[in-house]
């Protein structure tokens, strides 16, 4: 061809020669495939710090910290390569891109299976826990519905009577609940005597309301303490009264003292009416478990913006409920924080803002009177309208959380007025005395679903 010239072609032993060096190449050649990728695993195990244990806990020392950051808690997580569905710390479930294995050839997808893109969103446990909670049949005298549980929570002051030195009537409470279906699947009790006292409301409760109660105390004979009402109120502790066709307790009870504020430190208190009562229980009709806590923190006895280590006390209480041997498909807490919920600016307190996952906390529990009132606008007026104790001040409330770390869906909250009390006392009884209270503080009651 014009303008191009043939090569020269090279005599056959220095062809032969080239063929080798080839060959030699060939055999010899540098290494260049993929290296192995090595799987990681990791455990994650709950960051509650709290020790497994059961009955009276000695006073420890160490401060909880919060468990979470908004996102559901997670136990025994793994996290692992080239595989989908793993949990990752932080309670999502972890992808990877592409297909996780090392050195494969040939075509994406030449196995017949799709190529992973590694977009799959992760799944969110509670993305519904707001919405409102299933359609259920009107109430009966008896709970027999699996779907939810009725809760009631008070500090009942020692069962108050006319003639004591700070006197009420305790029974007006017993008849409102005699007023409403359903009666009473839980009842956290704040401030009972002893156990015998606990037996006297136990067997009225059995004797006046639909069901057959039983009742766990902190402390069945509490040492005593000095009380503006005198005797009436020396001996106080904690208690959870159940229904026995509902549930069947699950473990032993578990019992720790609470926080308080000494000289800008928390510290243990030393009051018997401080130390907490918790209890796994299984509910018979829904086939599953729930842990509950009646609680009562200390008064404030110290300055700044946590006077009483209520947020040290909520932190503490969330980790206990989430110990391994408690936790199930519902946890509830409620009782006498004697901290309110607000400031007097109304901004959130810390250990609030803490618990109430709609404020953003992260401990992510329900608030049920704060979803009523947020639901039915006027939140701030509405929150006031429902104050526990002193015609002001919300101290006494109840918080729920599924088994998913999620917010427990609630419906029917509501604080029960004097007036309330006084009214269905009087048609049960005809004859009631207004000038009596059942307690300083007024009783709440909501349903918690599953």
């Amino acid at each position: 061809m014009e303008g191009i010239l043939p090569a020269d072609s090279p005599p056959a032993p220095a062809r032969r020669f080239a063929l080798l060096l080839v060959l030699l190449a060939a055999a010899c050649g540098s290494d260049t495939s993929a290296g192995t990728e090595q799987t990681a695993t990791t455990d994650a195990t709950s960051t509650s710090g709290a020790v497994a244990t059961t009955g009276t806990e000695a006073g420890t020392t160490d401060a909880p910290t919060s468990r979470t950051t908004g996102d559901p808690p997670t136990t025994s997580t793994t996290s692992t390569t080239g595989t989908t569905g793993a949990l990752s710390d932080t309670g999502e479930p972890a992808t990877t891109d592409g297909t996780g294995e090392a050195g494969s050839t040939g075509e994406a997808g030449s196995t017949g299976e799709p190529a992973s893109t590694g977009d799959e969103p992760p799944v969110d446990p509670c993305a519904h826990q707001d919405d409102a909670p299933p359609a259920v049949d009107a109430p009966k005298a008896i709970n027999d519905d699996p779907a939810f549980i009725q809760v009631y929570v008070n500090n009942i002051e020692n069962l108050k009577i006319q003639g004591e030195q700070c006197p009420g009537d305790w029974t007006d409470l017993i008849a409102y609940m005699k007023s409403i279906e359903p009666s009473p699947d839980l009842f956290l009790v704040q401030q009972i005597s002893d156990a015998a006292q606990l037996d006297t409301l136990v067997q009225r409760m059995t004797d006046e309301l639909p069901g057959i109660f039983e009742g766990i105390i902190a402390d069945a004979d509490p040492w005593t303490q000095l009380s503006p009402c005198g005797k009436e109120k020396e001996k106080q502790t904690n208690a959870i009264i159940i229904r026995q066709g509902r549930f069947a307790k699950a473990s032993e009870k578990h019992v720790w003292q609470s926080w308080v504020n000494k000289d800008g430190e928390c510290v243990r208190n030393h009051q018997a009416r401080t130390r907490n009562v918790m209890i796994k229980l299984h509910d018979k009709i829904a086939d599953k478990d729930v842990t509950v806590a009646s609680l009562h923190w200390a008064t404030a006895q110290g300055e700044g913006p946590d006077p009483a280590c209520a947020k040290q006390n909520v932190l503490e209480a969330d980790a206990k409920l989430h110990k391994k041997e408690f936790g199930g498909d519902l946890l509830i807490f409620g009782g006498d924080f004697n901290e309110p919920d607000r400031k007097d600016n109304d901004d959130w307190r810390p250990w609030y803002a803490e618990a109430n996952g709609e404020v953003g906390g992260a401990l992510n529990y329900r608030d049920p009177i704060f979803r009523a009132c947020k639901s039915g606008g006027g939140l701030q007026a509405c929150l006031d309208d429902n104050w526990t104790i002193g015609g002001e001040r919300r101290i006494d409330m109840l918080f729920g959380q599924d088994g998913h770390g999620c917010r427990a869906r609630s419906r029917r909250a509501h604080t029960i007025t004097y007036a309330e009390a006084e009214a269905a006392a009087k048609q049960l009884t005809g004859d009631t005395d207004p000038e009596l209270n059942y307690s300083e503080h007024r009783g709440i009651r909501a349903e918690f679903y599953y």
